[in-house]
């Protein structure tokens, strides 16, 4: 057994000499297998063992038992161990996730924290054959392409998975030979979860009615599935490479004409390339979002622009197609004017610069008969409407204005909806205020609570610089 695996390692090319291994240690039959394994060949390999535990919380006084088993386990073989507290369940809630997705989510950040700690290296995952088959049944289940089917493999990045081609039974009677303890997670054998009703329904019935080998059979086609997608992956990179013009972080930009002239499934497979570039990972990317990008692409309309999923945004200029992602950035500011201060603005005004934007508002003081001195490009009001200080800031969460023409008020929020404002620019819109109300919104209106009439004396004009 120990051979067999150790000659997959070296196959894979998995673990090199001096590599830091973090194991990933639940406790369970897996994971203490190949903590074993990997105790036994880390002298004649070479690298150096360590071991990250999570306790998720959510098993109670299981889950602290699985947490002591590992630390005594770990003690027992001086294998310096990791070890982060965290409720998966609180964690899911915070984050709207699923308790699975937010339990991933923990795990795969402890174990990126833990090896960055300790320099350069790998994680190593106990997944097995069985896994393999699981994997590779629910995705056909819920529908899936070829780079799917191909499931999971040795080496991801720095992820490996050294026993992936072992079955549970031999993992089993491992232990049970060589007298290894290991915990038991009681949910595992529960009907409960999809994952769950697969291992312990659909597999024993489809060996038992069909193939008794059907988790060999599923793992060989995981194998040459990757193989094939492999081969796409190295089509698609080539192809990729030719249209793209520009990259930067939040941003790609592709050949317009040359985008189009591809097949649609070329087309599609550097959508899904470029949407992981920018965002990291195709969640949420769906067949009907490639559908819908093939089709915009096609029709090639300069200006045009589609959302196509969560935060991501595709936008055609002239001969260039450009992906973008919508990065929150902090704009908020404001800056505070003093009644006192006004005295000091003359008619040409004093400049604000804000620096969170880039911008400059400017901001003067007329007497009503030289209103012959405004600029068209100038907003004014009535200065002895304004209450209190004047603020100079960014919109604020239900923010609401009375805009000019209008008796009834509107939230600012279904005016950028209304004047197509796109959503990164929101934040960046100055809001001039009072103690009291918006007195002006930049590349809109003034309030109609502000507006000049015969009883004005003075005016505060406005203006934006870039």
């Amino acid at each position: 057994m120990i051979s067999k695996i150790k000659e997959i390692i070296t196959k894979e090319n998995l673990i090199k000499e001096n590599d830091n291994i973090i194991i990933a240690l639940s406790g369970g039959p897996d994971s203490v297998f190949l903590f074993h394994v990997l105790r036994i060949l880390k002298d004649s390999l070479s690298f150096t063992l360590y071991a990250s535990h999570i306790n998720h919380m959510y098993r109670g006084i299981d889950a602290d038992n699985d947490e002591k088993f590992v630390v005594d386990l770990c003690n027992q073989y001086g294998i310096k161990l990791f070890i982060k507290r965290k409720n998966a369940s609180e964690y899911a809630r915070e984050l709207k996730l699923t308790e699975e997705e937010a339990g991933r989510k923990l795990r795969y950040d402890f174990f990126n924290e833990n090896l960055k700690e300790i320099g350069h290296g790998k994680i190593a995952l106990a997944h097995n054959l069985n896994d393999q088959s699981e994997t590779v049944l629910q995705r056909i289940i819920r529908g899936t392409g070829i780079d799917g089917l191909a499931a999971m493999s040795y080496q991801n990045q720095n992820i490996i998975r050294p026993i992936l081609n072992i079955e549970k039974k031999d993992i089993l009677n491992y232990l049970k030979q060589n007298g290894y303890d290991y915990c038991k997670d009681y949910t595992n054998e529960l009907p409960i979860y999809g994952r769950n009703k697969i291992r312990l329904n659909l597999i024993p019935y489809l060996e038992e009615n069909y193939n008794p080998n059907i988790q060999d059979i599923l793992f060989r086609m995981s194998q040459i599935m990757q193989k094939d997608s492999l081969i796409i992956e190295k089509h698609i990179n080539s192809l990729y490479d030719k249209v793209i013009k520009e990259k930067s972080e939040d941003k790609l930009v592709f050949d317009a004409v040359l985008l189009s002239t591809l097949d649609s499934n070329e087309i599609g497979r550097i959508i899904r390339k470029a949407v992981k570039e920018i965002k990291g990972s195709t969640k949420n990317l769906e067949n009907k979002h490639i559908d819908y990008a093939n089709v915009f692409i096609k029709n090639n309309k300069t200006g045009k622009s589609i959302d196509l999923t969560d935060d991501i945004k595709i936008s055609i200029s002239y001969n260039n197609i450009i992906l973008t992602k919508y990065v929150e950035k902090n704009y908020d500011f404001e800056y505070n004017i003093n009644v006192e201060d006004f005295t000091n603005i003359s008619e040409t005004g004093i400049k604000i610069f804000i620096k969170e934007i880039g911008k400059s508002i400017v901001l003067g003081i007329f007497n009503i008969e030289n209103t012959h001195n405004l600029k068209s490009y100038e907003f004014y009001v009535d200065y002895d409407k304004i209450k209190g200080i004047i603020k100079i800031r960014n919109r604020k969460k239900s923010d609401f204005m009375i805009p000019l023409g209008m008796s009834g008020r509107k939230k600012l929020k279904d005016i950028f909806i209304d004047s197509k404002i796109p959503l990164e620019d929101r934040d960046k819109q100055i809001v001039l205020a009072d103690d009291e109300k918006i007195i002006w919104l930049e590349n809109y209106r003034i309030s109609n609570e502000c507006k000049t009439d015969y009883n004005t004396k003075k005016i505060l004009t406005m203006r934006v610089e870039d």
